[in-house]
């Protein structure tokens, strides 16, 4: 399975609370990510449905699978903006082209282009590219 862009800003903010040692509520999504709480519950219980993340007594919190699903587009993000970086594109262009098409690569393809760039443990911005574990 592939998540979008979307739902992986919904799982990052949800991780980040979780991270915190508390589940995530509906109301700080939505706040965080600037949308109405509508909206926030809509995209929650969707990323329920396919087992990303879970609603416990003390809050939403982002499932395993969730998280695989989490570094596996983070993954194909920054192994992407690399490639771009060292064809010569300023960094931050290279991470806004790279959300352009990051979800639609099929891992068969990042895994070539991660053993062609070297298997480089980090992005352009200096942050670490996730393993496929």
């Amino acid at each position: 399975m592939k998540i979008s862009n979307r739902e992986l800003s919904y799982l990052l903010i949800i991780k980040e609370a979780n991270d915190k040692g508390c589940g995530a509520t509906i109301f700080g999504v939505a706040k965080s990510l600037g949308v109405s709480t509508a909206s926030a519950y809509e995209e929650i219980n969707h990323l329920m449905r396919k087992g990303l993340v879970e609603r416990r007594s003390d809050g939403i919190y982002v499932t395993e699978k969730g998280i695989r699903e989490m570094n596996s587009l983070i993954r194909a993000h920054r192994i992407i903006e690399t490639l771009l970086v060292r064809a010569g594109i300023d960094p931050d262009r290279a991470c806004e082209l790279a959300k352009m098409f990051d979800e639609a690569l099929p891992e068969e393809v990042v895994e070539k282009l991660y053993e062609y760039l070297g298997k480089p443990d980090k992005c352009p911005h200096n942050k670490e590219i996730p393993s496929t574990q």
